[in-house]
């Protein structure tokens, strides 16, 4: 419903249903209620006196907020969004944004690296959680469709991935099609 109502709101369609749909997330889901005022309230500063910048929103709203902010070209990190620019991981191999970095780096191609803390699957596919476990909403997930299964992997291995960071329900995620594609260090 989140993205129902901030769908309404870019595209200029804020007459009727948007009203109960509010209403609703307000009853119903008071998380996602509040990202999105933190989000049209920030919005509305920005368009007025120009963006700001990312990092410096974090004391005032959540990063779910700020990051449908970047979206909206309204907040910037200073980033360019290449391997280049980002924050290298110390101490990990070929360098790379940390795990709990990535949710700010949404939208963008990017390396990503972290413990690994836990793992699940679902059919044929398999996520790894980075930093935090399953159901923690500050974890990274790597996730690996249709792979059907992968090597057990210790957890607390730094485990860095490539590719275009999105978010699902708020958590910071790279989807990939091949386990090839995860690099392992123990």
């Amino acid at each position: 419903m989140l993205a129902t109502v901030v769908h309404r709101l870019r595209t200029d369609d804020t007459a009727g249903a948007i009203d109960s749909e509010l209403d609703w997330l307000g009853d119903n889901c008071s998380a996602a209620y509040d990202i999105f005022v933190d989000y049209v309230s920030t919005k509305g500063m920005a368009e007025q006196f120009g963006p700001d910048d990312c990092d410096s929103l974090t004391q005032y709203i959540g990063r779910e907020s700020i990051a449908l902010l970047r979206e909206d070209g309204l907040c910037s990190s200073g980033t360019s969004g290449s391997l280049a620019d980002a924050p290298a991981v110390e101490n990990q191999p070929g360098g790379g944004i940390a795990w709990n970095e990535a949710v700010g780096y949404a939208g963008t191609t990017q390396r990503v690296c972290g413990p690994l803390s836990g793992n699940g699957s679902s059919n044929d596919d398999v996520f790894l959680n980075l930093g935090r476990d399953y159901p923690d909403p500050e974890r990274f997930q790597i996730v690996l469709w249709d792979v059907g299964g992968v090597e057990p992997i210790s957890y607390g291995a730094t485990l860095c991935t490539s590719g275009q960071i999105t978010l699902y329900e708020g958590v910071a995620q790279i989807e990939l099609q091949s386990a090839s594609l995860v690099e392992i260090y123990e």
